[in-house]
């Protein structure tokens, strides 16, 4: 598998001139790139907030199962309430959580190392 990098303050940039919504999908870059590893929105340093929905999985960079998305509270509530994945599906099992929370620690450094620069 692979991706493409986009020119993301290019994009930003006509999102803003046009009022577009803005979809970013980080599944092959959260946790690869970027100088603190938070995908294409950290590698281009853009302010999260321009960015409306960010996606990503947790089966690449994370070693794990499933994804998130990400983004204002009415959207995600409206997701939660409308989207048939959330309606018939269950929750992640603890350890898969674990997992995750494991993976970001080490993405971030949080867990007293630099493995994950």
């Amino acid at each position: 598998m692979e991706g493409s990098l986009c020119k993301l303050p290019e994009i930003v940039a006509l999102k803003k001139k046009y009022k577009a919504y803005l979809y970013i999908d980080e599944a092959h870059s959260i946790g690869a790139i970027g100088s603190h590893g938070r995908g294409v929105v950290d590698y281009w340093n853009v302010d999260p907030k321009d960015i409306d929905i960010h996606m990503g999985t947790f089966t690449k960079s994370f070693g794990s199962a499933g994804g998130y998305i990400a983004g204002k509270k009415s959207l995600i509530d409206y997701i939660r309430v409308h989207s048939h994945s959330a309606c018939y599906s269950s929750s992640m099992s603890a350890p898969i959580v674990y997992q995750i929370i494991s993976a970001l620690n080490i993405i971030t450094g949080r867990d007293g190392t630099d493995n994950g620069k």
